[in-house]
């Protein structure tokens, strides 16, 4: 099958289109056909070697952790799919991810795309609808609770703001100054984040956005909680004032399908900014590194 290869750690230039043996279902595993994936920023960091020393890859490996696509062939086990199934799928960054014609994922990892949804749509959908509704699960608001997001234009961020919309509770999109009146469109109500709080008045808040984590937590009262998807500046909660959940994407089908019918339903939107062949994966992890607002996706 084709693949996009990254044969060793670097920069783009060490990505090269070629053709590695279709992986096999094994128990309880699903063969995709993949029609779209997306570019993640963690793409970026696997493939520069950030975390090689945690997640050592097998080169050449292949990136990728959202796709779309059908159902090719089904593993041993496997109920709930058929052959043909439109579905989406969270891969594990393990080197052998999505930016390829087919890819093998856990049955658990899927979910049956809905039919309004194009396989574009459904690729972007994945890492971000799901990290966005973790991270507010993390912190157990309740209706009418406000919650400062920053990073609200991102695509965990808007995932976020819209899944607090759909519980009730309001969000405040924390974003720079020339996007304040996009970010109050989206949430309602929004504010600089570039700043640090003149006084806390938050008790809870969602931090996606690393340059800026200081002054979100800068604006949670003593006693708050924020999640938090991006490292915490040293110094940031001195004396712990605020409690932190640090939060990792994690699969979970259910909660997947909850993404699909928000998105089906256009209470969820995820932005699709740029749509490129697998042939331009280095154009697309330039894109994402050049910060496009919205997902990245990838034809293939």
């Amino acid at each position: 099958m084709k693949a996009a290869l990254l044969k060793a750690y670097g920069d783009v230039d060490q990505f090269e289109i070629g053709y590695i043996p279709t992986p096999v279902p094994g128990q309880g595993e699903v063969l995709i056909k993949i029609e779209a994936s997306a570019v993640n920023p963690f793409d970026l960091i696997l493939r520069q070697g950030y975390m090689a020393q945690f997640i050592p890859l097998q080169l050449p490996a292949v990136l990728g952790g959202d796709a779309a696509g059908t159902v090719a062939e089904l593993g041993e086990g496997v109920t709930g799919f058929v052959v043909g199934d439109r579905v989406v799928a969270d891969f594990a960054a393990n080197g052998k991810g999505a930016h390829a014609e087919f890819g093998v994922v856990p049955a658990t990892s899927a979910a049956k795309l809905p039919a309004g949804l194009s396989f574009e749509q459904g690729a972007s959908l994945v890492k971000a609808g799901l990290t966005g509704r973790q991270t507010v699960e993390a912190i157990n608001v309740k209706p009418g609770d406000r919650v400062l997001v920053s990073g609200g234009l991102g695509t965990v961020g808007r995932s976020a703001i819209q899944y607090l919309k759909e519980i009730g509770a309001k969000p405040v999109a924390g974003v720079r100054p020339e996007r304040l009146n996009e970010g109050q469109e989206l949430a309602g109500e929004a504010l600089d984040i570039t700043v640090p709080a003149a006084s806390p008045n938050f008790d809870y808040a969602i931090s996606t956005a690393g340059p800026v984590a200081g002054n979100l937590i800068g604006n949670v009262r003593d006693g708050g909680t924020v999640a938090s998807i991006v490292p915490v500046p040293e110094g940031a909660n001195a004396g712990d004032r605020v409690t932190i959940h640090e939060l990792y994407h994690r699969t979970d089908a259910a909660m997947l399908d909850a993404v699909l019918t928000a998105a089906a339903s256009g209470s969820l939107v995820i932005p699709i900014s740029k749509t490129l062949t697998l042939d331009q994966i280095d154009a697309a992890q330039n894109a994402v590194a050049a910060g496009v607002p919205g997902k990245v996706i990838l034809k293939h």
